[in-house]
């Protein structure tokens, strides 16, 4: 009778940490303003219009890059709280 009770209480004690434990996802808190479109709790990379202006309201700098796709050259970053007029950036990236 031992058996179940123990398999039970590993089974439950499983169950509270898999509820307890916070993923691995990571978003930066707050907003980001791109070109006024607001993104809230950003995270991963985003493409940019031509001559973008950018608002980081976050707590997580955002890197600038010089090609699509958050690919290239780091053009420029932006830092939690800063804001930049950027023309030759044509992505952005936030975790």
């Amino acid at each position: 009778m031992r058996r179940p009770a123990t398999v039970l209480g590993a089974l439950a004690v499983t169950a509270v940490l898999a509820v307890a434990v916070p993923s691995s996802a990571h978003a930066a808190n707050g907003y980001l303003l791109i070109d006024g479109t607001r993104h809230d709790n950003p995270s991963g990379c985003y493409q940019l219009p031509q001559d973008a202006e950018v608002e980081n309201h976050t707590d997580q700098p955002a890197e600038v890059y010089s090609d699509d796709n958050c690919q290239g050259q780091v053009m420029e970053t932006i830092p939690a709280g800063g804001s930049s007029f950027t023309d030759w950036g044509y992505s952005l990236r936030i975790d």
